[in-house]
């Protein structure tokens, strides 16, 4: 979009934008997210003191609140009356794509439900980005989110897929990362995966895990967010096989 059309931009009154925004580099964003964030009335975050640096750095005035969730249904009220009477919103999660794994999905789901026009405004992924990356026929793929803390439990998520033909997509956190990753070798012996961790950030690594690689070598550093891939019938890839096991930088 170029300067002159980006200034012309306009929101429509009474809407809900849900706002992605970068998962990392902050460089990340559209044109037409920065016009929105400038422009409504108020932009409801996953927490507004993560949002803060963001807003700052495009010069983004707009006040800021935290949207917190399962808060009930009275602060949703005020939401829906403001935007009734003509007042817009944007949402926005601490990285990427509202309403994905974050709270945002609740109220969008109120709006719906009162018919107030929400309108996507397209961005960064974290899912769509390890997806691109991976060089695997991605269709069908399954976005399973985060699993659960309990290993029984996350291992039986896992088993409900066993028989799925395509890619399983997670979130994970550093912290149960290896756990993960133990169960998914268990339930998918026969299946390459696929490691993203601190996607578009300085420290960006994607690692490649063929089924015969021990994960005991593995090392990974103390902090950082994981996108897991797993390929589960890699006999349907187009090269017929995946390279050994190594990190992109």
């Amino acid at each position: 979009m170029s300067e002159a059309n980006a200034s012309k931009f306009t929101i429509r009154p009474g809407a809900a934008y849900v706002v992605a925004t970068p998962i990392g580099n902050l460089e990340d964003i559209t044109f037409r997210a920065v016009q929105v964030l400038k422009q409504v009335d108020v932009i409801y975050c996953e927490n507004s003191s993560h949002s803060r640096r963001l807003l700052q750095t495009y010069e983004i005035s707009t006040q800021a609140r935290t949207l917190y969730k399962d808060q009930g249904a009275e602060p949703y009220k005020g939401i829906i009356e403001d935007l009734k009477s003509g007042k817009t919103l944007a949402l926005v999660s601490d990285a990427g794509t509202p309403g994905v794994s974050d709270p945002g999905s609740q109220l969008v789901r109120i709006l719906r439900e009162e018919n107030i026009p929400i309108v996507p405004i397209p961005g960064a992924s974290a899912l769509t980005s390890m997806l691109s990356v991976s060089g695997w026929q991605v269709q069908p793929s399954l976005f399973l989110g985060f699993l659960s803390e309990k290993k029984g439990k996350k291992r039986n998520q896992l088993k409900e897929w066993e028989n799925f033909e395509g890619v399983l997509t997670i979130f994970e956190s550093v912290h149960r990362i290896r756990d993960t990753l133990s169960a998914i070798r268990e339930i998918f012996p026969n299946s390459p995966i696929l490691l993203g961790r601190e996607l578009t950030k300085i420290h960006e690594e994607i690692l490649k895990i063929e089924p015969v690689q021990a994960l005991e070598s593995l090392k990974f550093p103390e902090k950082g967010e994981f996108v897991v891939l797993i390929y589960t019938n890699p006999k349907k890839m187009l090269n017929g096989r995946v390279g050994d096991a190594d990190t992109l930088e």
